[in-house]
């Protein structure tokens, strides 16, 4: 499935309407049909017209679930994200990798930082253009948003919870350098090695990720989680060794063994959207 330029048509009234049943259902969970009618101001008759279609394209099930792979199958803004589209489109997958790429160099510095080498632009420093090109990500989004038919703007929110999970990695990254200052790297021995492992670790999680977001290579979510358990398995080691260690060193140590943890949280979660994006269904289901 590739992706395509969304549709800038106006929507008709009722298409609107259906997005609205969809969406409402999605967020509120109703147990009733008559629930459901107050919640959106609608008749139960009318209601049950809007269903029946939702229920026939399979974007609502019965019990009112509503199914995302019907969702992002119905969307035609839905696809890989280096097919070159449109003016708008470009200009969006040209910021999320200048987004993507100061954030992991600020991954990098902190890796740096804790190995006790200087590196070129410390995570701090770098902060700033992270939060710059954050927003303009999500200032891209809102007017896709705005002027993108449903479901196609569902697509939008899913890459603006990607662009900010990748300066949540940065926001990580700069918390890991600032204890990174307050440790000497020769003061934690056998643990300096094992955390260095979990950094190298989170590399090569995050060359899966750039490959499933920017490639659509969704055949590596494989890889990646293979990885991802290996990752864990050295944390849980990494947990049990820093508590040899004094109180202060060991909250120093259990706080940045925390924050690389959460930092490969969100690249496997960005990895598991934007894999749903590209094929309209979540990981777990996508063929191998």
């Amino acid at each position: 499935m590739r992706w395509s330029q969304p549709r800038l048509t106006p929507q008709s009234g009722r298409e609107v309407t259906l997005a609205r049943v969809v969406e409402t259902i999605d967020r509120t969970a109703p147990e009733t049909k008559s629930a459901l009618a107050t919640e959106l101001g609608l008749s139960e008759h009318y209601l049950s017209e809007l269903l029946q279609e939702l229920k026939r394209s399979g974007t609502v099930r019965k019990g009112y679930v509503v199914d995302d792979s019907a969702v992002y199958e119905n969307a035609e803004a839905l696809s890989e994200l280096c097919n070159d589209d449109g003016e708008m489109y470009s200009r969006l997958v040209d910021q999320l990798e200048r987004l993507e790429s100061v954030t992991t160099d600020q991954y990098r510095a902190a890796r740096s930082q804790f190995a006790g080498e200087a590196p070129e632009q410390a995570a701090d420093e770098l902060e700033p253009l992270a939060n710059e090109r954050c927003l303009v990500v999500l200032q891209e989004l809102k007017s896709m948003t705005l002027t993108t038919d449903w479901p196609g703007n569902r697509v939008a929110s899913d890459l603006g919870i990607i662009a900010t999970n990748l300066e949540i990695i940065g926001d990580r990254a700069c918390y890991i350098s600032d204890i990174s200052q307050e440790i000497e790297p020769h003061s934690v021995g056998i643990v300096h090695d094992h955390i260095l492992d979990i950094f190298d670790g989170g590399l090569d999680i995050h060359d899966h990720v750039v490959d499933i977001l920017f490639e659509a290579n969704v055949c590596r979510m494989d890889d990646l989680y293979t990885e991802e358990d290996e990752v864990h398995r050295k944390l849980d080691e990494l947990f049990e060794l820093v508590t040899a260690y004094d109180p202060e060193m060991y909250g120093q140590l259990a706080t940045m063994t925390r924050a690389l943890e959460r930092t490969i949280y969100y690249w496997v979660h960005t990895a598991e959207m934007a894999a749903q994006i590209h094929v309209g269904l979540e990981p777990e289901h996508i063929p191998t």
